[in-house]
Parts: C-alpha cells; structure tokens; sequence
C-alpha cells in the first residue's frame, strides 16, 4: 500500500501541477517546448516526479515511524509488531518499522538523518553544475539555456544548504554556499541603485509599456484597458496577428501616430507583426532588416520631443530552441549591435529578446551598444512564461542609453498572454539633447 500511495504522490505532484495550469496541460507542455525543446521539457517532468518521490518516502515512512514509536510508549513491542506484520505495506518499510521499536524505543519525531540523501544529493550537484555552465553559453544553446535560471539555482540551493545542515554534512554545505553565492553576486547587483544623470527641472519624462501579446490570447480588452489604465506615452506590442492589429486601432483615438509592420515567413506567408502606438510624433519610419535569410525585421523611428530626436527600435527576437534559431537569434544580436553602437542620437531599445539578463549574447549586445537596462536599481523582474510561474525569467527588456535617467520599471498585470507587460518610466533632460 505504501509503494501504491508513493508512485501516487510521485504522478501526481507533476500531474497537478500542469493541470493547474491555466490553459490546461497540453498548452503547458507547448509553452516548454517553444522556449526549451522537447527534451527539455521530458528531464523538468522527471525531475519533479523524483523530488515527488523522495517526498513521499520521508512523508509516508516518517510519519508510520513516528506513530509506532509513539504507540511504544504505552503498548508492548509484541503487540506492535505483529499488528505491523498484517499491515498492507511493503517488507522493507516493516522491517524499518521493527527495527525503530526495538532498537530505538526513546526516539521521538523523524530522524532526519536517516531521510534518504540521495535526491538532495543530485539535486545539490546538479543546481552547482548549472549555475556554472550559464557562464559558458558562448559554447552552446544548452550552456545558455543554463544561464537563464538563476533565481531558481539560488531559491534551490538555500533548500539544500538547510537541508545540509541540519544533517551535519560539512562538505555538501559548503558546495551549497558556494552555489548561493554563486548565484547572489548576479541578482544582487539588479536590486542595487545604480548611477544616473540627474536630470533637471526641463525633461522630456516618457513612459514606455513593452507588451508580447502572444498570438493565441484572444483577451483584448484586458490589453487595451491595461493600456488605458498605464496611460503610456508609447505602447509596444509583438505577436500583433491581423485580428490584434484590428483590435488594437481602438487606441488611435489617444495614440494617433501608429507604426505596424507585419514579419512574413519564408514563401510569402503571414507571421505575427509588431506595432508602435505613441503620442508623441514618430519620425522617419524604417523597417530593419536583422535576418536577411529569415527576413526577420526591427521597427526603426525617431520620437520627435524638443531637442535631439530620440531613436526608438522595436525588436522580436529569434526563440533559440534549435541550433538554427540559436545562430539567428546571435546574428539578430550582432546586426543590432553594429546598428545601435553608430547611432549618434539618444536610443530607446525595447522588445522580447528572449534572453535573459544572464546570457553571455545579451551582455555582449550591452558592451558593444553602452545600453543600460531599465530594471537596474529595480529587481531582476521576471516576465516569462505566465503559465509556468516556477520557471520566470525575464526575456522582455527595455534598454536606454546613457542620457537616459530611469525614473522606473516595473511588471504589470496579466492580460491573458504568456508575457507580463514590462513599463518604464525614463527621463532626458532638453538641455542635454540640445547640446
């Protein structure tokens, strides 16, 4: 009976948990295999039914150990073990039993040093791997891929590090610190105020609201009540179908300056687009071309406020789930870079990257370009994917370059896509665009 309830418990955790979410489990299976690919998508399951299984042996096991051992105090072991002899359960978990009354009559509770070690061990070993392999996704998509988990590796690792102590297991402590730190020294940094110009009291004082609306949300109105309820300056969106695109012209009455273009798939047919609504004029409009073999594009235009037009590029790019993506979403990476790093006006970079503030590509784009992302001094602000909540990370981005203050940043509410709005309040001063 027991091994019946533990392979229960080892199904079901899993189980509930993609039945729980929102679109049901087949969509919860699509938005894994979209971003990590379908192996990917099996090891995540596997391992939840084995941290489901370990569960069940300390859950199951202790709590039998813990009621004989308690019976002991006021009944006879015979009595005990032969009632435990006609019990439904397993022979190893018996013998357990026995031995627990007559070896050790005055223990109380669940010694948790005879919890199996096993699955904190791998779980242990694993967390430390991963969190040193993000460093090395320059090597290969499955390197980057590890970067993208931080929070998680370090949310998992202090579970092992108590888990290591209480057992009185110096070594694997140690390995456990060594991963928190690990992962603290690259989130804490998000979290720290960063320098910024101050800006005076003439500014140009723009909010910007970044949203992937994701192609098969048909929850409109929660998009544009969210955009009524922000009221930005400037409204972003991708994944914008023909339907979205109809939808959202219920925004010109406030936003009259639309910029939308629509991606195309090799042979001409129709993909999702992107679109810009503003109120604040948009200048010299021009379609980017950042994958000439896919033909995948940014939006390219010029805020026209008092003083030095501001450069705002819209971008979508590539999902690196095959090598192939992988090489196109690091070329889209490389052709912005050169374009951004040559441009002599302030620039405004906001879109789904999809890649994390961790990935090797997205810091080297930052180096090259000297854009800074809006979330410093705000928090790490995970954003994707909204049905898998213990898998965020943040893949939308909002990047500035240095004449920008970030007033700013912060996630918005769902609105039925698996992205989070992301909205940035950011500030220039008009003396320092005139001069």
């Amino acid at each position: 009976m027991d091994e019946i309830i533990k392979k229960i418990i080892t199904l079901g955790i899993p189980g509930l948990y993609l039945w729980m979410m929102k679109s049901g489990i087949g969509r919860a299976f699509l938005k894994l295999n979209i971003f990590f690919g379908a192996y990917v998508t099996v090891l995540i399951v596997i391992f939840l039914g084995l941290a489901a299984y370990y569960f069940s042996e300390v859950f199951i096991d202790g709590l039998l150990l813990r009621y004989y051992q308690k019976r002991f105090q006021s009944e006879s072991a015979e009595k005990l073990i032969n009632e435990i002899d006609k019990l439904p359960i397993s022979l190893p978990l018996k013998i357990q039993l026995k031995w627990s009354i007559l070896h050790h009559p005055i223990h109380k509770g669940i010694n948790l040093r005879k919890i199996p070690r096993r699955g904190f061990l791998l779980i242990t070993i694993f967390t430390t791997i991963f969190s040193l392999t993000g460093y090395l996704g320059q090597f290969h998509q499955i390197f980057e891929l590890t970067s993208h988990f931080k929070l998680q590796y370090l949310i998992i690792a202090c579970c092992t590090l108590f888990f290591w102590i209480i057992t009185r297991k110096k070594l694997w402590t140690f390995v456990s610190l060594g991963c928190i730190l690990l992962n603290l020294l690259v989130i804490v940094p998000w979290y720290l105020p960063s320098s910024q110009i101050i800006v005076g009291d003439e500014v140009n004082k723009i909010r910007i609201l970044q949203l992937n609306l994701f192609i098969n949300n048909q929850q409109y109105n929660r998009a544009i009540a969210l955009v009524k309820k922000e009221n930005p300056d400037i409204a972003v969106f991708q994944e914008v179908s023909e339907k979205w695109a109809e939808e959202l012209k219920v925004l010109r009455q406030s936003y009259p300056y639309v910029f939308h273009h629509h991606n195309k798939r090799l042979f001409g047919k129709r993909l999702f687009g992107k679109s810009i609504y503003s109120k604040i004029p948009l200048e010299n409009q021009n379609i980017k071309i950042i994958s000439k073999s896919y033909q995948r594009t940014a939006l390219v235009t010029q805020l026209k406020v008092p003083g030095k037009p501001i450069f705002l590029i819209v971008t979508h790019l590539a999902i690196p789930i095959t090598r192939v993506s992988f090489q196109v979403r690091n070329q889209e990476f490389a052709v912005l870079a050169d374009y951004v790093s040559k441009l002599q006006s302030p620039v405004i970079v906001v879109g789904d990257f999809n890649t994390s503030i961790w990935s090797p590509y997205y810091h080297k784009f930052v180096q090259k370009t000297g854009l800074r992302n809006g979330r410093n001094g705000f928090g790490i602000q995970p954003s994707w994917p909204t049905n898998l909540p213990l898998f965020y990370i943040p893949i939308d981005h909002c990047l500035v370059s240095p004449e920008f203050q970030v007033l700013n940043s912060r996630i918005g509410e769902n609105v039925g896509s698996d992205h989070l709005p992301l909205i940035t309040d950011v500030a220039i001063s008009q003396k320092a665009e005139s001069s």
